[in-house]
């Protein structure tokens, strides 16, 4: 049943105002009667100003007792090519609205909005001082009491708008069309590292994307996230991994930073248009000056010296700066934050729409749970929490939404830079640290092949490697609570995995490795990457992921 909602009240009360908020954030279809008289009009030959448009509006409700406009309506319903709810602006007397209440097969919603007339009078006094209604044709021929009594009577929603701004008007008017989920909507996915970073996640987001709605990336450009798929081998710095490859809608959120000549070049790289991306405009702007404050870091813990954590600090320390800058204040990115005020078209308003839609929504982390500058080996950690409930917060996501949690681990962690602190550089230690010629030969793979694919994607630095660490597994576990694994890097188990297809078809040490990684964590290793496909190789196979998945179709009642 299409829901329609009929707005009712006198010039200035804010009809146009909600009908319009209703279009940008709840994607209704504003049907204003305003202008469809105004087409009538003109395509007679007749004048369209504010006086003569009145003139049409009576002659029509005399003429047909009212029901011209619910017959419009009607037609305008069935011939209409969305199922988009529609919100009327405005019905102007009883009748109209009557016969709208008995059009088949829809949901009528009146909602009526009123004011002082002192309240009225200044409005219209500060929209248009010299009194002059202009090309403003919005009807206001209400001219009988009667009928104001009427709509106070049968309004389902009722607003005092002398005691709302617009904002305040919509979120009244929302609450009563259900347009707001309920708090046991769980549609979100979330994707994090298990480790030291470098777990292969981008990767696994980039196959996943596929079955989502909607993909959030938060974190900097600090961190790279390297694909390969049938478009290439792709590093993302900014945009959610797969965003080549996909349709879905890409949200940054508010606590991600960002670089900006490296965002502009990532969006042309992969085509993506403004109406798919969308940048939360309080999102942090990374600096020249955070670059270089940074590269003392870059030799001291082995920092990717991109500026994501000197920006965070000046967000905390520079709130009375002037020339820090969000997202908002950049003007080449404007066609992907908006540029009203207030901000309403932040990510949390467009995740509000996903949850109402039953979207599905894939939450990208990046870095590791071992890197967290709360939970990691401090000082080797970065400046943020890179854990579940760090991702959340910053892109404005309740743990409640949560439906899946998934960790991605390998079975070799790396970190970057010297063991030793040797020339001045190491990201920290390693439990169980060896060469990766010696994970080469236990797992029967070419030394010089897998030396040459393990370097960092954001400053192709040599990566360090260790055996894996079950300690740390564990202490990632508690922290995130993952409901699935990940296992990446089979390969580096044994080459041989490279070529399986099937859970049955990796070596009998794998499948073990796999069932103690699910009786230590208390969750199923949901997916299994058997290696990394690198495009120069030529022939390219991208069937690398064995998906053990039963959870992939969306379900209201499924929890994490």
């Amino acid at each position: 049943m299409k829901q329609v909602v009929v707005l009712t009240g006198r010039l200035y009360t804010g009809k146009s105002g909600l009908a319009s908020l209703l279009e940008k954030e709840f994607a209704f279809e504003v049907f204003k009667v305003s202008r469809h008289l105004k087409n009538v009009s003109e395509s007679q030959g007749e004048r369209s100003n504010r006086a003569a448009l009145q003139d049409l509006g009576m002659k029509l409700d005399s003429d047909t007792d009212g029901e011209w406009l619910s017959k419009t309506i009607k037609s305008h319903i069935d011939n209409a090519k969305n199922l988009r709810p529609l919100v009327i602006d405005s019905v102007v007397n009883r009748r109209q609205l009557e016969h709208l209440r008995k059009l088949d097969d829809l949901n009528v919603v009146h909602v009526h909005l009123y004011a002082g007339r002192v309240e009225l009078k200044g409005r219209s006094n500060h929209q248009d001082p010299a009194g002059n209604q202009g090309d403003y044709f919005d009807l206001d021929n209400i001219k009988d009491e009667e009928d104001i009594l009427y709509f106070k009577h049968d309004a389902d929603v009722r607003i005092n708008t002398s005691r709302t701004d617009e904002l305040d008007t919509l979120v009244r008017v929302a609450g009563r069309l259900g347009l707001y989920s309920s708090p046991d909507i769980r549609c979100v996915d979330v994707l994090i590292g298990g480790q030291y970073g470098s777990e292969g996640k981008g990767h696994v987001a980039a196959y996943l994307a596929k079955d989502y709605d909607v993909l959030v990336r938060v974190g900097g450009p600090n961190a790279g996230h390297t694909v390969s798929s049938s478009s290439g081998l792709y590093t993302y710095h900014h945009l959610p991994s797969g965003s080549k490859d996909t349709r879905a809608k890409l949200l940054l959120g508010p606590g991600t930073t960002i670089y900006v000549k490296t965002l502009l070049q990532e969006i042309k790289d992969c085509g993506i248009s403004p109406d798919r991306l969308f940048i939360d405009p309080q999102a942090m702007i990374i600096e020249d000056r955070d670059l270089e404050s940074e590269q003392g870091l870059v030799g001291s813990i082995a920092s990717t010296g991109r500026g994501s954590g000197a920006a965070q600090a000046r967000r905390i320390t520079g709130r009375h700066d002037s020339e820090l800058r969000l997202a908002k204040d950049v003007p080449e990115l404007r066609s992907f934050v908006g540029d009203e005020a207030p901000y309403r078209g932040s990510t949390l308003n467009q995740l509000e729409l996903a949850y109402y839609q039953r979207k599905l929504i894939l939450l990208e982390g990046t870095q590791g749970s071992g890197l967290s500058i709360f939970h990691g080996n401090y000082p080797y950690v970065t400046s943020r929490d890179t854990n579940v409930g760090g991702c959340l917060a910053e892109a404005g996501i309740s743990p409640n939404r949560i439906r899946r949690t998934l960790m991605v681990v390998r079975p070799t962690p790396i970190r970057v830079g010297n063991p030793d602190g040797s020339n001045g550089e190491t990201s920290g230690p390693l439990k169980h640290e060896v060469t990766f010629e010696e994970v080469s030969k236990a797992a029967g793979l070419d030394p010089m092949e897998v030396s040459g694919y393990e370097r960092t994607s954001t400053t192709n630095r040599a990566r360090r490697v260790g055996w894996f660490e079950w300690d740390q597994f564990r202490r990632a576990c508690a922290l995130n609570a993952p409901t699935d694994i990940v296992l990446t890097f089979a390969d580096y188990i044994d080459e041989s995995n490279r070529n399986a297809r099937r859970f049955e078809q990796l070596t009998e040490d794998t499948i073990k490795f796999v069932e103690e990684l699910e009786r230590i964590a208390k969750a199923p290793v949901s997916l299994i990457n058997t290696r990394f496909v690198r495009p120069e190789k030529g022939g390219i196979d991208l069937r690398t992921v064995i998906d053990r998945r039963n959870w992939n179709s969306f379900s209201k009642s499924e929890g994490p």
